[in-house]
């Protein structure tokens, strides 16, 4: 497989990385339910994108964007990845590299969100879009 790609994109309550393995609690969610607005969310992020053979050693963007449905955008985090060939790597063989991320924001209304999530550049980049609502208590 060439490139890159998104292999999971979760939200979360919260998620981290230990040694390589994603830990997340309350993750997987679409519906958020609050008493009033304006409503304080701090989702987690939870990405594992596949870096193909050709991609190592070479810095992938990666943007997390938190939109409403007419695609304003809320908040952002920009970053990159860089995977390099570990010695004894079999010559043509993907890597899965994971990140978290944490983003806390103030949503002003009920209604539909979307976290969307793009990984490359250009022709090349790959998104998923994660839909998700909040919904008065």
């Amino acid at each position: 497989m060439p490139g890159v790609d998104i292999d999971f994109a979760l939200i979360a309550d919260h998620a981290e990385l230990v040694n390589g393995k994603l830990y997340l609690m309350g993750g997987g969610w679409d519906t958020f339910s609050a008493a009033a607005e304006p409503v304080q969310l701090q989702p987690a992020i939870a990405l594992g994108v596949r870096i193909g053979w050709d991609e190592t050693n070479r810095n992938v963007p990666v943007r997390v964007t938190i939109e409403d449905d007419d695609g304003a955008e809320m908040v952002r985090a920009d970053g990159t990845l860089t995977v390099g060939r570990p010695p004894g790597l079999e010559a043509g063989a993907t890597q899965l590299a994971q990140m978290t991320a944490r983003l806390p924001l103030t949503l002003p209304r009920f209604g539909g969100y979307r976290v969307h999530v793009s990984v490359g550049t250009g022709d090349t980049a790959v998104e998923r879009f994660l839909p998700f609502r909040i919904v008065k208590t």
